[in-house]
């Protein structure tokens, strides 16, 4: 098996992509100034979370999912690998939006926090933290796809956290009247 889809190596890139997404979410993504009466010519800033709720979730999406392909079996590794790839997709996506009308953005940001619909119009800019949380993503669909080719040659949790078959006469109360028998009999 290759050391870059190595069960380490994945859950490290995906655990730490997903938080840098999350941890830009509260830095500046774009900033601007529009010249609406109600807001005044002042200077606007977007933080990621504002502009992009999207690709926060996809963050979370990506950590639940690491989670799971750390803790599963093989088929459900792979539906947590495919789930952490389409959100990681998404959330390219949704920064993408952002880095690419990075006025769109604000003057949407900006029609919210005047109560209003739709978007102002606005003169924005992207900053450097919206191109961390893209590469972060990208990082993390790199994280899920060598999850989903190394899944296979991984192991689960070790067999102590299985249930196993409980010896007869043991086990909890619902596996006794399972079997036909009485927990509250003496043995």
């Amino acid at each position: 098996m290759d050391r870059r889809s190595s069960k380490r190596t994945v859950l490290v890139v995906m655990i730490v992509a997903a938080s840098i997404v999350l941890i830009s979410g509260s830095r500046q993504w774009v900033s601007g100034s529009t010249g609406d009466l109600g807001l005044g010519a002042g200077a606007l800033h977007g933080r990621g979370s504002d502009v992009a709720p999207g690709a926060m979730a996809a963050a979370l999406v990506g950590l639940a999912s690491a989670v799971v392909v750390a803790t599963s079996g093989s088929v459900v590794r792979a539906v947590a690998a495919f789930c952490a790839l389409m959100a990681a997709v998404l959330g390219a996506t949704v920064i993408i939006s952002v880095l690419v009308d990075p006025s769109g953005a604000l003057g949407k940001l900006a029609a919210a926090s005047t109560g209003r619909s739709g978007t102002l119009a606005a003169h924005g800019q992207d900053g450097g933290w919206a191109w961390v949380a893209l590469a972060a993503m990208v990082v993390m669909g790199v994280g899920a796809l060598g999850a989903l080719v190394g899944r296979q040659h991984w192991r689960g949790l070790s067999t102590r956290y299985d249930a196993g078959e409980p010896a007869a006469g043991h086990g909890s109360a619902w596996d006794q009247l399972s079997r036909g028998e009485d927990p509250t009999a003496e043995t």
